[in-house]
């Protein structure tokens, strides 16, 4: 009995690791439109989501561009952008994927300006 009960079990055993299992996936044809429209909507899009550092928030127009005058000539190779949101002048530097990039950038701004910020801000691609 315990001879036809191994021989059964191997068998049995060996028909089902045998056997292939496959997934059939089934895409709706308005889903790869969806992705192409997306895709072509991205490419005519000149910003995403990233980081830059903010070194000056203010009334004052000349302060920010003054403070902007000195970046440039110490960090010629970041761009720097004078931002108006009313009645405030902001001004950012650098075109950073994530705020690990702008790490390095925002350590040497804080020892030279004092108090700079890592903030959310759309960046340029062309800077990447």
């Amino acid at each position: 009995m315990k001879g036809l009960f191994v021989l059964l079990f191997i068998s049995l055993s060996h028909v089902i690791f045998a056997q292939k299992s496959s997934v059939i996936i089934q895409r709706d044809a308005n889903l790869d439109s969806l992705i192409i429209k997306n895709v072509e909507h991205n490419k005519t899009q000149n910003s995403m989501d990233g980081f830059r550092i903010q070194l000056f928030s203010g009334v004052e127009r000349n302060n920010a561009n003054a403070l902007k005058t000195k970046f440039l000539k110490q960090f010629p190779n970041y761009p720097i952008y004078l931002i108006y949101q009313q009645p405030y002048f902001k001004l950012r530097a650098g075109d950073f994927r994530n705020k690990l990039e702008a790490q390095w950038l925002f350590n040497q701004l804080q020892q030279e300006y004092g108090e700079v910020l890592i903030v959310p801000d759309k960046i340029n691609y062309s800077n990447q």
